[in-house]
């Protein structure tokens, strides 16, 4: 039952790091300046490396899908006009935070995923088995 699940989640990653793919190409959305730019496309990489090696079994996909889910998860826009922080990649639906000085965005759907992709993290450890 635990690796159809792991299957599931690495092809939800893959569809995501497709999506970011899309982004950065204009598919999905308007252009993006520069700074940003070279951060979807390591996101981009991040997300279709990360689910090539969960589909493969391995670990390091999964750490790399928590990474790449993580960076997603929160959204800083401050009032005054200072840098601002955002990882918008693949699907989201995000709860709005109005802040004395700043929004903050929660994307709810990355929580889930990272959440999920975690939990397959520790199962995976608990299952291993111990050394002598």
């Amino acid at each position: 039952m635990m690796a159809e699940f792991e299957k599931w989640l690495a092809r939800v990653l893959l569809l995501n790091g497709v999506l970011t793919v899309a982004v950065v190409f204009g598919l999905l959305g308007p252009a993006h300046e520069d700074g940003a730019l070279a951060g979807l496309v390591l996101a981009a990489a991040l997300g279709c490396v990360s689910a090539a090696l969960c589909l493969r079994g391995r670990a390091a996909g999964l750490w790399g899908g928590v990474l790449y889910y993580g960076l997603q998860v929160l959204s800083y826009y401050p009032h005054d006009g200072g840098r601002a922080f955002s990882v918008k990649a693949g699907t989201s639906i995000g709860v709005v935070l109005q802040l004395h000085g700043a929004t903050l965005v929660l994307n709810l759907i990355a929580a889930t995923l990272l959440a999920a992709t975690a939990l397959v993290l520790v199962r995976r450890r608990s299952a291993a088995p111990t050394r002598p």
